[in-house]
């Protein structure tokens, strides 16, 4: 009896799903590049300048949080399930940079901090729950 060896069929979401994270994490990646290393016209209006980050660990976990989530949408782009580790790592190191922001004292920002931190922890916790998802139907490899 013959087994059925080919790969199972991508789902209609996937796609979509994905480029749309990659575009969301994408566009934190070119702003961190801008404001890393001083690219940017001054005018330009970035979302780390107006994150007070401080201390050096809120700086890290803002990278960890903006560079895990290219990483993993990217690779449930390709259907690889270090995605959904890498989605899980990323939401994460966003709980630690919004647990780290909310304790410390900041000046009044021209973006509703708590709005901003919310969805910097749910987009990576939603990408997850969807990879995580995709990986227990073995969809992906």
């Amino acid at each position: 009896m013959a087994r059925n060896l080919a790969p199972p069929p991508t789902p209609a979401t996937l796609v979509p799903i994905s480029l749309v994270l990659l575009l969301f994490f994408g566009i934190l990646g070119a702003d961190y590049i801008l404001e890393r290393f001083a690219l940017g016209d001054p005018d330009w209006p970035a979302l780390m300048r107006t994150l007070p980050l401080e201390a050096v660990w809120l700086k890290v976990a803002w990278a960890m949080t903006v560079w895990l989530g290219v990483a993993a949408a990217f690779f449930l782009l390709i259907r690889d399930n270090a995605s959904v580790l890498l989605f899980f790592a990323a939401m994460i190191a966003a709980l630690v940079l919004s647990a780290g922001l909310y304790a410390t004292p900041a000046a009044a920002t021209a973006l509703p901090m708590g709005a901003v931190l919310a969805t910097l922890v749910i987009v990576p916790g939603l990408g997850w729950i969807y990879a995580r998802a995709l990986n227990r139907k073995h969809l992906l490899h």
